[in-house]
């Protein structure tokens, strides 16, 4: 073992709990990020990840900086400060998908889907088709096009930014208005995105409301079902290729959260 090997070790053991802090932040943000969430992805792969991301920025010294006193009760005061933040980072790009999957099962409800569930591999939980479809279309635009990579570096970027131990977290009111402006973009998106199918079956409704006052033998729920729900996949096969495009703002929309909760995270 040469020289150079020997203080690299010793660095390394000199400064393990600086590492375990940088594992911290990356493994609350891989709990929650899309692709590597949930039961799809091994508790294994995770803390792999997180060490190897950790080592990486610990060997680069790719940090703004510690802020911590040496004590036990501050140190795991710490790590819960930086599995947040991470958490946070991860949650900003996470409800940006979860836009697509709350628009899928109000179309759901619409054309008639809501009692058909399917188990999701990932949540484990049962949830409705439509929701599956574009929540998985949109995993596979995220990996196909690079996205996670962007969204990965900007986490990475986070240490020059917000020091170890250093997040401005308590009483915060950037932080407040973040959240609060995303989750009002939250409900606006999700509303969009399923609003060409909303607006038909509305239309829909008051097309077939009107037919049962000027034909009142005619059984409403047995043909107003099949309608619904062929008119609902109808305009849904035609929207569908415009959600590329969708996806894009909806990423940029990501990407914005994300580096807001950075700037409004740095002390």
């Amino acid at each position: 073992m040469n020289i150079t090997t020997t203080l690299a070790l010793l660095d390394f053991f000199e400064n393990i709990d600086v590492l375990f802090l940088l594992i911290i932040r990356c493994l609350g943000f891989f709990v929650l990020m899309p692709v590597f969430a949930g039961a799809a992805v091994p508790n294994q792969a995770k803390v792999g990840l997180s060490l190897f991301i950790a080592y990486l920025i610990f060997s680069t010294n790719a940090v703004a900086g510690i802020v911590y006193e040496p004590t036990l009760v501050s140190y795991f005061y710490i790590l819960v400060i930086e599995f947040l933040v991470g958490f946070l980072l991860a949650f900003a790009v996470y409800i940006a998908f979860m836009c697509f999957f709350i628009a899928g099962q109000i179309i759901d409800y619409k054309i008639g889907f809501a009692m058909v569930n399917v188990l999701n591999p990932i949540t484990q939980i049962q949830s409705p088709i439509t929701g599956n479809i574009l929540y998985f279309a949109v995993l596979l635009l995220f990996v196909q096009t690079g996205s996670i990579n962007h969204i990965v570096i900007a986490f990475v970027r986070s240490y020059l930014m917000i020091p170890i131990g250093g997040a401005n977290l308590l009483a915060n009111e950037s932080l407040l208005n973040a959240g609060i402006s995303m989750i009002v973009n939250y409900y606006i998106f999700w509303l969009r995105i399923a609003l060409p199918i909303m607006g038909t079956i509305m239309v829909l409704d008051i097309a077939l409301g009107i037919l049962v006052k000027a034909v009142p033998q005619m059984n409403i729920f047995v043909v107003g079902m099949p309608i619904k729900l062929l008119v609902g996949l109808l305009v849904f096969y035609l929207t569908a290729p415009s959600f590329y495009y969708v996806f894009d703002i909806i990423f940029d929309w990501a990407m914005e959260n994300t580096h807001t909760f950075i700037d409004a995270l740095i002390p």
